[in-house]
C-alpha cells in the first residue's frame, strides 16, 4: 500500500492511499472464500456451489466487504507508519476500484493539534470518606420500608402523609379552564380518581395542604397560583380553581424493618446480615462516586492548564451535542422554556465544550507517552456490549457497520481515555475530606 499524508493546517490533513491489485485480490479472495463455505444457492448443497456462481451471486456484498476491509487496513497502516500522527477522525473516505484492479482512497482527516503536555501525575484531589455510619444503614433500611408501604382506606379526615383520592375540575376566572385557554389542555381540565400524595408538591403547590381535614364525600374549592415556569404556557402564573370532591382517604402504612420484609430479595438472612449487606453496598457506591469525583477534579485541573486551537468543525458538532443533551435533561426535569433559548445556550456551552475537547486530546497524548492502548479483548468486550444494546445478533455485520461508519477509532479512544483517567486517579494525591458536623 502506498500512503501519502498532506497536512493542510494545525487540525486537518489529507490522506491519499492506493492498494495494489495484488493486495485487493488477496483480500477479495479471502472474503469470497468465506461466502463459498456458507452461502446457500438453490440447486446446490451448502458449500458445494461453484466459486464462479458464488462470486457472481454475491458480487455486490463481496465488493462492499472488500472495500470496508481495505479502508480499515489503510487506516491501520497509516497509524502504524506515522506514530506521531494523532488522528481524531479519518473523515468520510472517497474510494474506488481502478481498472487495473487496484483501489484508491482519499480522505480529509481531523488531527489533534500540537501542544505541550502539562504536569499530570500526582495531582491533588479531595473526596469524602467511604466509611458508612450506622445512621446511613438505618436510613437505607427505612427507605426500603417506605418504598414497600401500603395505602389502606381510612374513615378519618385526610392528613399530610396520606394519599387522598379526588375527582376534580378546574376553572379560571369563572370559566372552565379549557374554555379560558380556548383549547384542550388534558389533565389540567380535570380528572376522576386522581391520587394526591399528601406531601409538599412543587408541581401544584397548595393542593395537598388544601385537602387536609377533608373526609370521604366532602368537597372544597382550592385556589392555586401556578408557577411562572409551569409547562403549559397558558396557565403560567394564573390562579386556577380546583373544585375537588374527596372519594377516598388512604393512610400510609410502613412495614416494620424485619427479616420478613427482605425475605424475597434476601431469603434466610438475619437482620444483622442484611445490615452488613446494606453497609457493603453503600461503601461500594461511595467508592464508585469517589472515583468519578477524582476523574472530574483531574479533568478540571488539566483544563485549567490547557489553551490550544481546536478543529472548528469538530468544536461546532460537539457543542451542538452538548446543547442537545442539556435541553433533553432540562425537559426531563420539567424546564420547558430552555428549548426556546438555544442560541444563548450554544454560546454558554461553547466554553465547556472547548475545555472538554482539550482535556480529551490531552488524555490521548498522555496515553501515547505512557504507552496505554486498548487491547483486542477490551475492544471485543466493548463492541459486544454495544451490539447487545443495539439488539444486533449478527456481530460480524455489526462490526462491518461500525467500520463503515468510521466508529472503530472512536471506540478505541474511548477505552483509552478511561484507562488514562484510572492511571491518573491511582497516582493522585488524595485528601479525605473531614465529615461535616451536624448541629
Amino acid at each position: 500500500m502506498d500512503i501519502i499524508i498532506e497536512k493542510t493546517n494545525d487540525c486537518q490533513a489529507t490522506l491519499k492511499a492506493t492498494a495494489t491489485a495484488e493486495e485487493v485480490s488477496i483480500i477479495k479472495g479471502k472474503i469470497a472464500a468465506s461466502y463459498i463455505k456458507s452461502a446457500q444457492v438453490p440447486g446446490f448443497r451448502p458449500g458445494k456451489a461453484p466459486k464462479s456462481v458464488i462470486v457472481k451471486r454475491y458480487a455486490s456484498a463481496i465488493d462492499e466487504e472488500t472495500e470496508t476491509q481495505l479502508q480499515g487496513d489503510i487506516q491501520e497502516k497509516t497509524l502504524s507508519e506515522n506514530p506521531d500522527l494523532k488522528v481524531l477522525e479519518f473523515g468520510k473516505p472517497e474510494g474506488s476500484f481502478q481498472e487495473d484492479g487496484s483501489y484508491s482512497i482519499s480522505s480529509d482527516m481531523t488531527i489533534v493539534p500540537e501542544f505541550d503536555l502539562p504536569d499530570y501525575m500526582g495531582l491533588s484531589v479531595s473526596v469524602p470518606s467511604t466509611d458508612v455510619s450506622d445512621e446511613e444503614v438505618e436510613e437505607t433500611l427505612k427507605g426500603f420500608a417506605e418504598s414497600s408501604a401500603q395505602y389502606e382506606e381510612t374513615e378519618r379526615a385526610a392528613a399530610m402523609g396520606d394519599v387522598t383520592v379526588i375527582d376534580f375540575t378546574t376553572s379560571i376566572e369563572g370559566k372552565p379552564t379549557a374554555e379560558y385557554c380556548d383549547k384542550s389542555i388534558g389533565f389540567m381540565e380535570g380528572r376522576e380518581g386522581h391520587w394526591v400524595s399528601m406531601e409538599d408538591d412543587q408541581f401544584m403547590p397548595g393542593l395537598a395542604e388544601g385537602l387536609v381535614g377533608l373526609s370521604k364525600g366532602e368537597s372544597k374549592e382550592i385556589v392555586i397560583t401556578m408557577k411562572e415556569d409551569f409547562p403549559i404556557a397558558e396557565l403560567s402564573g394564573k390562579e386556577v380553581t380546583f373544585s375537588c370532591s374527596v372519594t377516598e382517604v388512604r393512610e400510609k402504612l410502613v412495614p416494620e424493618i424485619t427479616e420478613e420484609l427482605f425475605a424475597s430479595a434476601l431469603p434466610g438472612k438475619s437482620i444483622e446480615d442484611i445490615k452488613e449487606i446494606v453497609r457493603e453496598n453503600l461503601k461500594n457506591n461511595k467508592e464508585r462516586s469517589n472515583e468519578e469525583a477524582k476523574a472530574d477534579q483531574i479533568s478540571e485541573q488539566l483544563a485549567d492548564k490547557l489553551d490550544f486551537p481546536l478543529p472548528e468543525a469538530l468544536l461546532e458538532r460537539e457543542n451542538s451535542n452538548t446543547v442537545q443533551r442539556k435541553i433533553y435533561a432540562a425537559i426531563q426535569a420539567g424546564n420547558y422554556e430552555i428549548a426556546g433559548n438555544q442560541e444563548s445556550l450554544q454560546e454558554e456551552s461553547r466554553v465547556e465544550t472547548e475545555r472538554n475537547l482539550r482535556v480529551y486530546f490531552t488524555l490521548q497524548e498522555i496515553a501515547r507517552r505512557e504507552n496505554i492502548d486498548a487491547t483486542d479483548s477490551e475492544m471485543i468486550e466493548q463492541i459486544n456490549q454495544m451490539a447487545e444494546q443495539a439488539k444486533e445478533k449478527n456481530l460480524r455485520k455489526f462490526i462491518a457497520k461500525l467500520q463503515k461508519e468510521n466508529r472503530m477509532t472512536g471506540i478505541r479512544l474511548s477505552i483509552v481515555t478511561s484507562k488514562v483517567l484510572d492511571l491518573l486517579a491511582r497516582n493522585a494525591k488524595v485528601e479525605i475530606e473531614a465529615a461535616s458536623s451536624e448541629a
